[in-house]
């Protein structure tokens, strides 16, 4: 399908918002930096969204699936391309602007959750190193046009705008959820969550000029003012996360009570996670930054857990495991879900890689509603460790800085949404919260057969 935007390609000069290629710009001769645009003629968007997004849609809550359709793709790591770019690039502006064709269906909860993105259009100014991906949005049947789903920032990308085969490249650049974008994923994301990183290739014909300059003769011009300030401030310097993994176990009476004699349930390590043997599971696949002058990490890993029990009133999966600096440590997440404090003074970088050994962990107050209540704020959890590797990271030590975003488990937090009617439990917990509340305190309050058993196996509470 082409996209309905298309219309406007031809008056794309008077709508250009986005950036341009440092490599395309260069390329052109300076007389005609100010005055000519050219048309691009080819090129693609590749974005996965978000993966626990997708993650979801398909997995045992939403019983979903996802299509792509009129021309997109989905790649087999699960990410989507959407070609036939066609735009135009400004020389004097900088910039680039360009609309895609095809779309993605994202559908579950037998309906309850509808969308539609197609026609993907994306913008990028040179001179602010951001940009953004704009859509035609359907939600639960209701269009909108041309709506601003995210925004990007590549200025702390070391060669923006590569030259690959005669066509400009701009890969695995961040993004995050607009205002706009967080409606029209109906609050189930709220602004500034981050997303998918997105890929861009266009290809211009530098031959079509869509305005050519005129000839006239230049006037005479007045004489030069002072020269602005020199900007202040170096880029920050960011260091890409390579490899690693964490391990961690959750807690050691929680695991016991899922395998336990009141739970009957039993633990699954979903891949490429592994079971330690010591109760604690490994999470591989490191990937992330750093960014040195703030002393930001912020790494995810792969695989999880699932703990199961009460034939299913208990359904708990720990997934997407990501560590994230804020002011004074860390904080750990189950995909969005804020779920724990960890307490790390210091970060230190020693031989391209940060290693955190057995840093205490305590329950959050969003990770209160992770557990379904099982757990009140400030709860001891299992020690934290993880090593990730960073590529060309210097020697260094810092205090862990930032506010990372993700789920923060207020009303605007996704994993704490419930909305009446809608048919979509919390995210991480599959069973009823109110049953594991209810298992929860008839376990840790009441004197019933079922408690002194366990306190007779385990002189722990739960």
């Amino acid at each position: 399908m082409k996209s309905p935007t298309r219309k406007r390609i031809a008056g794309l000069a008077a709508l250009v918002v986005g950036a341009g290629a440092a490599v395309a710009f260069a390329a052109a001769p300076a007389a005609a930096q100010t005055a000519t645009k050219y048309e691009i003629v080819d090129g693609s968007v590749t974005w996965g969204v978000k993966a626990s997004f997708r993650n979801y849609i398909t997995g045992p809550i939403a019983h979903g699936e996802i299509t792509v359709s009129d021309g997109a793709a989905q790649n087999g790591d699960g990410t989507f391309t959407f070609g036939g770019a066609e735009g135009v690039t400004d020389l004097g502006a900088q910039t680039y602007t360009a609309a895609t064709e095809g779309g993605v269906h994202f559908y579950g909860h037998d309906g309850a959750l509808d969308l539609l993105l197609e026609n993907i259009e994306f913008t990028a100014d040179h001179g602010s190193y951001s940009g953004e991906i704009i859509a035609d949005v359907t939600s639960l049947g209701e269009p909108s046009q041309d709506v601003v789903i995210a925004e990007f920032d590549y200025s702390g990308v070391a060669s923006p705008w590569t030259n690959t085969d005669g066509f400009a490249r701009l890969d695995d650049v961040p993004t995050t959820l607009t205002e706009a974008g967080a409606e029209a994923f109906a609050g189930f994301y709220s602004a500034g969550t981050a997303l998918d990183p997105v890929s861009i290739a266009i290809k211009t014909d530098m031959n079509a000029p869509i305005d050519p300059p005129t000839t006239e003769e230049p006037t005479d011009t007045e004489e030069p003012t002072e020269t602005t300030e020199e900007p202040t401030g170096e880029p920050a310097t960011v260091y890409e996360v390579t490899g690693g993994a964490a391990d961690w176990g959750v807690k050691q009476s929680f695991r016991d009570y899922v395998t336990g004699p009141i739970a009957h349930g039993e633990i699954t390590v979903l891949d490429p996670a592994a079971d330690n043997g010591d109760g604690t599971y490994r999470f591989p696949d490191a990937s992330g930054a750093f960014t040195a002058e703030t002393c930001a990490l912020d790494a995810s890993f792969e695989g999880g857990v699932n703990f199961y029990g009460h034939d299913g009133e208990l359904d708990l999966d720990l997934v997407d495991l990501r560590v994230a600096s804020v002011d004074g440590g860390l904080a750990l997440y189950s995909g969005e879900a804020l779920i724990a404090n960890v307490a790390v003074e210091r970060l230190a970088v020693a031989d391209g890689a940060i290693g955190v050994d057995a840093a205490p962990a305590t329950v959050a107050a969003a990770g209160v509603d992770f557990f379904g209540g099982f757990y009140p704020e400030g709860t001891d959890l299992d020690a934290v460790s993880f090593t990730v590797e960073l590529a060309d990271a210097p020697d260094t030590t810092c205090e862990p800085t930032g506010n990372p975003g993700g789920g923060t488990g207020g009303d605007d937090d996704p994993t704490a949404t419930d909305v009446a009617g809608a048919g979509t439990p919390k995210l991480p917990v599959t069973g009823s919260p109110l049953m594991i509340v209810l298992v929860a305190a008839a376990v840790l309050l009441a004197g019933g057969a079922g408690a002194m058993i366990l306190a007779r196996r385990r002189a722990v509470q739960v």
